[in-house]
């Protein structure tokens, strides 16, 4: 009883985070004193019956199965991984809950792709009134608060050790302030 109960808390805080972060309206121990990152990991699915996305930076179509396979809730930690030849990827580690979905999911999905999407507008990020106008910048000047960060493909025996790492289509700065906002998530669901 006690698991469904922490269940239903974790997935209660993460539906009011991403609808707090969507309205711009997060409860103030969620908005200005830290990151928060929300994250979906879709399946790629087949054009007929899927919803196409630009993923990457060539902005790739890629088509999803409407409903993510794997979200924040399934995190246990995040972490940015500098490469020495100037590289970086995310690395993704997994709650128990997580690595079974990412082991069945990749399992029986092999040479499909994983294609991950994030949130992680800056500390203190409220909605622009007006479309095209956040705070009085011009366009060009305003934050990137989303993305559809990358698209790696399943190898073949599937991913089983309950991590997944990948060059994500963000700036180093972007990529850091994800990794800092899905630790700060996780932290909070695990209260």
């Amino acid at each position: 009883m006690k698991f469904w109960l922490r269940a239903f808390n974790i997935y209660l805080l993460a539906a009011v985070a991403v609808v707090g972060s969507g309205c711009g309206s997060n409860p103030s121990h969620l908005s200005a004193k830290k990151d928060y990152a929300t994250l979906s990991i879709f399946m790629e699915g087949r054009p007929a019956d899927s919803t196409p996305v630009q993923v990457g930076p060539y902005q790739t179509t890629m088509y999803i199965v409407p409903d993510a396979v794997l979200t924040e809730a399934d995190l246990s930690k995040a972490k940015l991984v500098d490469n020495p030849n100037g590289t970086y990827a995310i690395e993704l580690s997994f709650n128990d809950h997580g690595k079974l979905v990412l082991d069945m999911q990749t399992t029986s999905n092999p040479g499909k792709h994983l294609i991950i999407f994030a949130k992680f507008p800056p500390r203190g990020w409220k909605e622009p009134a007006e479309e095209g106008a956040a705070a009085g910048k011009p366009p060009a000047e305003q934050p990137r608060i989303s993305a559809w960060l990358a698209a790696p493909m399943i190898p073949r025996n599937g991913i089983s050790n309950g991590s997944l790492q990948f060059a994500p289509d963000a700036t180093h700065a972007e990529a850091a302030q994800i990794v800092r906002g899905l630790n700060n998530i996780v932290a909070e669901l695990d209260k």
